[in-house]
């Protein structure tokens, strides 16, 4: 990938910041928050999507400090994560082996597979998800109907080749289906293995589809709320990446705002058990479905989890409160 020219990224920046600040800011203003940015990304880990989605040019300084920017999201995987261990959650594949019993759905992975396991994953499914295998942010998955496969052996043959991970379709209960059902609706828990061994669930989100969307993702287009980790229930207004709120769904009118998660207590020992799998893999944020049969399903684990949505939805800095579990390490 080319790297951005520093023309590009000043560029970037002054259109950001004409995007997001009073259309009457002065030319000279501008200027003085330019060189603000550049103090709190020099000295501080602030990257420019930090500085613009936390609206850090309205906040002072001890404000700014209490965010969870991407410095200190680089500092928590370096200090909490194995990077050793770290290609099992980033390669779809060795995640679906490592956790194969908390997964509810078939799978297989075409590099390692022939054309008849291939046929014998065909078998009975009218569509299944073509995912690559380093994906992120829901982006390289392919939703695929059987039917309209025209040559089963070329199309394995090309997705050996690109070492395609073919999944079972989800399904999703009922209460989930209602937001979207054109896309699985997941959650996002985040868990931390303490210095002690046990596991801390120290945030989650509620993550919902766009009508004619397959993916859920907030960076899909996708609409992200807060979920109390302690109770399961949306304690706050469902943000998408446009800066849009809303309290009920803007497709289905399902209320987002006081949504309870259905079988919380389920899922909350699901990733308790899950966390401990990889316990020197301390920082994951999961992606968890609840099947139509009520049963946990784990779509996949990220070592990564980026607090921004939770941030942004909660309108408040969550630093201080992961600090405390990476202090103890």
């Amino acid at each position: 990938m080319e790297r951005e020219s520093l023309f590009s990224k000043i560029s970037r920046f002054n259109r950001d910041i004409t995007s997001n600040l009073p259309e009457d800011i002065s030319f000279f203003k501008k200027i003085r928050v330019f060189f603000d940015f550049v103090v709190e990304w020099k000295f501080h880990g602030v990257y420019l999507l930090d500085y613009i989605q936390y609206g850090f040019y309205w906040k002072t300084k001890p404000e700014r400090r209490k965010y969870f920017v991407h410095g200190r999201l680089i500092e928590m995987m370096q200090r909490a994560n194995n990077p050793e261990h770290r290609y099992i959650f980033d390669q779809k594949p060795e995640f679906d082996k490592k956790f194969a019993d908390f997964l509810q759905r078939d799978w297989i992975d075409t590099k390692d597979a022939n054309l008849s396991d291939f046929i014998k994953f065909l078998d009975g499914k009218d569509t299944f998800f073509a995912k690559d295998p380093c994906g992120m942010f829901g982006l390289g998955v392919k939703k695929v109907s059987v039917s309209e496969i025209e040559d089963v052996e070329k199309c394995f043959e090309e997705y050996k080749k690109q070492s395609i991970l073919c999944e079972e379709s989800l399904n999703q209960c009922k209460e989930m289906s209602d937001f979207n059902d054109t896309s699985i609706n997941s959650i996002r828990v985040v868990s931390f293995v303490r210095a002690n061994g046990e596991v801390e669930i120290i945030g989650a989100l509620l993550r919902i589809g766009r009508k004619g969307k397959i993916a859920d993702n907030f960076h899909h287009m996708g609409i992200a709320s807060y979920v109390d980790p302690k109770t399961g229930i949306v304690c706050t207004k469902g943000l998408d990446k446009n800066n849009d709120w809303h309290i009920f769904h803007p497709d289905s009118n399902t209320q987002i705002v006081g949504f309870q998660v259905p079988i919380w207590n389920e899922v909350v020992d699901t990733i308790k058990r899950a966390a401990k799998v990889v316990p020197d893999m301390r920082y994951i944020g999961w992606d968890v479905v609840i099947t139509k049969d009520y049963k946990v399903e784990l779509v996949e684990g990220n070592p990564g989890a980026d607090p921004d949505a939770e941030q942004i939805t909660t309108k408040e800095g969550r630093w201080p409160y992961y600090k405390q579990y990476l202090d103890e390490l």
